[in-house]
């Protein structure tokens, strides 16, 4: 059938190039960001200064030298300082409502604390506070705030000059850890920014579990940090409120940071960290790896830390980065006469998995196409959800092409296959081939900044998992390809042949097949998508990382132990005329062309990345098929 389409084949080509060259641009974008930054907590430095008794120098010295990059300095919080005696909170009421008298004996402190809050606050909030004997302004050390202790309590300070000036003397970058609070405004955000930049810090991560200007105010303060070349730090798996809208409005010019908290730390021997870290970094484009220490107490703490911090930069460095200065993903160009070349592709594609199943006559099948093609390329074009809608139908049909058009011939045929076992695995390489078609032009379609960061992803990817599944268990219940029909003769024989499967009897080995058919599938779709349902184990963490390192890049389970394996001993099954088992291993295998395609709908997976797993997935499962064959289909000759 597919020779006799030559004209739809050929549409595919321009488009499938068009992804070709967006792919390589995105390729370059990654290949050529590959600055990582190592960054310890300051709190944590200052745990380990008394538990070890080296100077806070001393440990910043070292910690340099063993590849961090920068510090996290935390704002000081009002609460904060009254909590280590730093300042005190007096309540009183005035007129009819509270006022926090603040004391410090520190008479620098106090007036940076002033400073802060008349600067952060509304006009007339802050006032001095008048001695009640003499009359005479009690500033610098004492003043007035219109507002209870428990209100003050969450609002920033802005970073504590001393620690800054620490850290720079020691030749690191500061990385401002920004508080959110209730009374946040536009004020309030504006101060934050000119202290940062009087600092000269030019890296955000905000603490707590709100960015800065949450709710209302988050669109200001992205507007500000952008425009003022702040980059923003965006911590992946953090929650944090407001973090995908910051992220919007900075149009994804943002670093993604991956941290382990102290709780995870706690259970989690130091090398499954710095394996974490080095996997973040190699397989989901972070730029910025926030270390929790693994301890500050022990015999050597020191040592330990260096020995951790060590272990993390050779790792990252093994993978091809280097430490040194993030920075946010160039912009990938992408024209739009290349979007709708690609769409062109999809629907040509479409028409293509239609013309597999049922006989198309020239005006049916050009009339579809004109109408795929202007639906998917006005899709394109509108860009957003347009483009991920595009995507979608490229993921449900090639798969499924590749499926029906190299499978759907066999199902009539009645000879057997003198080399079955040659033959599947050409088979399966073809409809490989159809599949990543499919895969490129996704990557083409979606390799966006936004993607890159894992602001946006691809949409619909459980329905991209089980509907070309469904639709090949269809296909072969229903009869399908019939050629040489009218499609009403065609629709006729299609509810005859599901009736006929409908009213076979089932056998047991039959309810077996299936529950154990949709148990493997279900799993896998509980197991896939951003948010999967069910997690993984420790076992499987270690074998994971065994293939890592045996491989360079881990490979997917369900690929080369289940899905490749069993297309590939289901083709070879049905070839010797063993149809039962054959079509239901052949329904499980796709499986693993849906999961090959899904490789490449992860856009924050470096390019390169994506390439040598699915190729590592294809060489194991074609090695896991034959020994399938091997063991389980190749016919016993008795001597």
């Amino acid at each position: 059938m597919l020779r006799r389409e030559w004209i739809l084949i050929m549409l595919l080509i321009p488009g499938l190039l068009s992804a070709l060259i967006i792919g390589a641009r995105r390729y370059a974008v990654e290949s050529g960001n590959r600055n990582v930054e190592l960054v310890l907590d300051y709190s944590e430095i200052q745990n380990l200064s008394v538990a070890s008794g080296t100077s806070i120098p001393e440990l910043l010295t070292k910690f340099k030298s063993a590849g961090v990059t920068g510090i996290a300095v935390t704002e000081d919080l009002l609460q904060d300082l009254a909590s280590t005696g730093q300042v005190a909170f007096e309540e009183r009421f005035l007129n009819g409502g509270p006022v926090t008298i603040i004391d410090s004996a520190d008479s620098q402190l106090s007036t940076r604390a002033y400073r802060s809050l008349v600067t952060r606050l509304p006009e007339n909030m802050v006032f001095q506070a008048v001695d009640e004997r003499s009359g005479v302004p009690t500033m610098p050390y004492k003043f007035a705030v219109k507002a209870a202790p428990g209100t003050l309590n969450l609002i920033g300070l802005g970073l504590s000059p001393d620690t800054v000036w620490l850290v720079k003397q020691a030749g690191l970058e500061v990385i401002a850890r920004l508080q959110n609070n209730p009374t946040v405004t536009k004020k309030a955000v504006d101060a934050d920014i000119a202290d940062l930049k009087r600092d000269d810090v030019r890296r955000v991560i905000f603490s707590g579990d709100e960015i800065l200007g949450f709710r209302g105010l988050v669109s200001y303060a992205a507007d500000q940090l952008r425009s003022n070349g702040l980059i923003y730090g965006s911590i992946e798996m953090g929650k944090q409120k407001g973090d995908a809208r910051m992220s919007e409005e900075l149009k994804s010019e943002l670093i993604r940071v991956h941290s382990i908290s102290l709780a995870e730390m706690a259970t989690m021997s130091p090398m499954t960290a710095v394996e974490r870290f080095a996997r973040a970094v190699k397989e989901r484009n972070i730029r910025l790896c926030y270390v929790h220490l693994p301890e500050t107490a022990g015999e050597a703490p020191v040592l330990d830390g260096v020995d951790f911090v060590n272990r993390i930069k050779g790792q990252v460095e093994t993978a091809g980065y280097r430490m040194g200065t993030a920075q946010p993903f160039r912009v990938i160009s992408r024209p739009k006469p290349l979007l709708v070349l690609m769409a062109l592709a999809v629907a040509a594609g479409a028409v293509l998995l239609l013309g597999s199943l049922v006989t198309l006559s020239p005006k049916v099948k050009y009339g579809l196409l004109a109408l795929a093609f202007v639906g998917l390329a006005g899709l394109a074009l509108i860009g957003g959800m347009g483009l991920k809608l595009t995507a979608l139908t490229s993921a449900l049909i090639f798969p499924t092409l590749g499926v029906v058009a190299l499978i759907g011939p066999l199902l009539k045929s009645e000879g057997i296959e003198e080399k079955p076992a040659k033959r599947s695995v050409l088979l399966f390489l073809g409809m490989s081939a159809f599949t990543l078609c499919g895969a490129l032009l996704i990557v083409g379609l979606l390799s966006d900044r936004p993607f890159m960061v894992k602001v946006d992803q691809f949409a619909g990817i459980k329905a991209a998992h089980l509907l070309p599944i469904v639709g090949v268990i269809f296909m072969m219940a229903a009869g399908l390809p019939i050629f040489g029909k009218p499609i009403a003769q065609v629709w006729e024989d299609v509810k005859e042949d599901l009736r006929r499967v409908v009213s076979n009897p089932l056998f047991v080995w039959h309810a077996i097949a299936v529950v154990i058919g949709l148990g493997i599938v279900g799993f896998a779709l509980l197991r896939t998508g951003n948010d999967p349902g069910v997690g993984v184990s420790g076992i499987e963490l270690k074998f994971r990382s065994l293939l890592d390192h045996v491989m360079g890049v881990r490979p997917r389970t369900k690929e080369f132990m289940i899905g490749h394996p069993a297309m590939i001993l289901g083709i070879a099954l049905l070839l010797t005329r063993r149809r039962a088992w054959g079509l239901s291993l052949i329904a499980l295998g796709v499986l693993g062309q849906v999961s090959l395609l899904n490789t490449f709908c992860h856009i924050h997976t470096p390019l390169q990345v994506t390439a040598f797993r699915a190729f590592n997935g294809l060489v194991l499962g074609l090695i896991f098929g034959m020994v399938a064959w091997m063991i389980f289909g190749k016919p016993k000759h008795n001597n």
